[in-house]
């Protein structure tokens, strides 16, 4: 880790400047922080609690069905990263419930400043859709809770957690050190999660909102405003992502805490237009995007009080 004293620097209006103070500014996210003992109690107290759901609403295909017809059986599909195999080998359904759910508990918890703001979070359509399928979305959140240290988890699915790692500059060597001890095990895993839709036979589905490259312009317009900050960083990031299912948004979806109460209640509500497509059609879907620009967007009026966002939607 380079010190102060050693990071290069820029002149700039006669101020000399570090480089890596503007790439990664310190931003509190975080209400509150737990130790990692305290973190581990949590983890491990909540996990039990919440694999009760998992015991009351068994996993039988219709609920579960990822569970069921993929990692309850160690199938996992080819585009996703190769160690998953190894994460979800010692898993049960209970188990993948209560860590789901229990991730998501600390996230919100760590991150709300309010009750009511925390508590969206868990009725949020991105959290109550995995576990309902029984996916991986949670084990990512986890990951998150503790980086760099736990980024093999954090990347388990990487299209939404992967641009967190550019809130610090320690998160992107534990993504280089993940990286490429990766690929000298597996060799250019990536090549085949970039190619995702090619290993659909029914051709890309309905419900895939990802924007892939015509997303670049919002990307860039938002991502050097989120600067340091893991949340307003996923939510920029996403509309890159080729292959974007609203499940995959339950990494961003803890941001919701950070929300003032009214806002985080418009969140949630939000969070379920994609639901729409019962009625709209696939159309419905895409509905899912102003739920991550909602995020985004507040939690940016929040970060610059004195902009236009900040003096609207600060006011919520």
């Amino acid at each position: 880790m380079l010190s102060k004293l050693s990071q290069p620097t820029i002149r700039i209006n006669n101020k000399e400047i570090r480089i890596f103070d503007v790439l990664f500014p310190e931003q509190a996210i975080y209400a509150r922080k737990f130790s990692l003992p305290v973190l581990l109690v949590l983890l491990v107290g909540l996990t039990a609690v919440f694999a009760i759901v998992g015991k009351i609403l068994p996993a039988n295909g219709f609920i579960g069905f990822d569970w069921v017809h993929f990692f309850g059986i160690r199938n996992v599909p080819v585009f996703y990263p190769p160690w998953d195999l190894w994460l979800i080998t010692p898993l049960t359904w209970q188990i993948l419930i209560g860590l789901t759910l229990a991730a998501v508990c600390i996230a919100a918890v760590m991150r709300s400043v309010h009750p009511i703001s925390a508590a969206m979070v868990l009725f949020c359509l991105p959290v109550l859709w995995t576990v309902f399928l029984g996916q991986l979305d949670g084990i990512v959140t986890l990951g998150l809770l503790y980086l760099p240290w736990l980024a093999p988890l954090a990347l388990a699915k990487p299209q939404v957690s992967i641009f967190a790692f550019g809130a610090k500059r320690s998160y992107l060597i534990g993504f280089a050190v993940c990286l490429i001890i990766s690929m000298l095990i597996w060799g250019a895993w990536p090549l085949r999660m970039m190619n995702v839709e090619s290993y659909y036979a029914e051709g890309r589905y309905q419900q895939n909102i990802g924007m892939g490259m015509w997303g670049l312009p919002l990307t860039l317009i938002t991502l050097w405003f989120s600067r340091g900050d893991m949340d307003m960083l996923m939510a920029s990031g996403v509309f890159l992502v080729p292959h974007l299912i609203p499940y995959n948004l339950l990494p961003l979806t803890p941001a919701v805490a950070r929300l003032r109460p009214k806002a985080a209640i418009l969140a949630f509500v939000f969070s379920w237009l994609p639901f729409s497509a019962n009625w709209l059609g696939p159309i419905g879907w895409w509905l899912g995007w102003i739920f991550v620009a909602w995020i985004w967007l507040n939690l940016a009026a929040s970060r610059y009080p004195g902009s236009f966002l900040g003096r609207t939607l600060g006011k919520l």
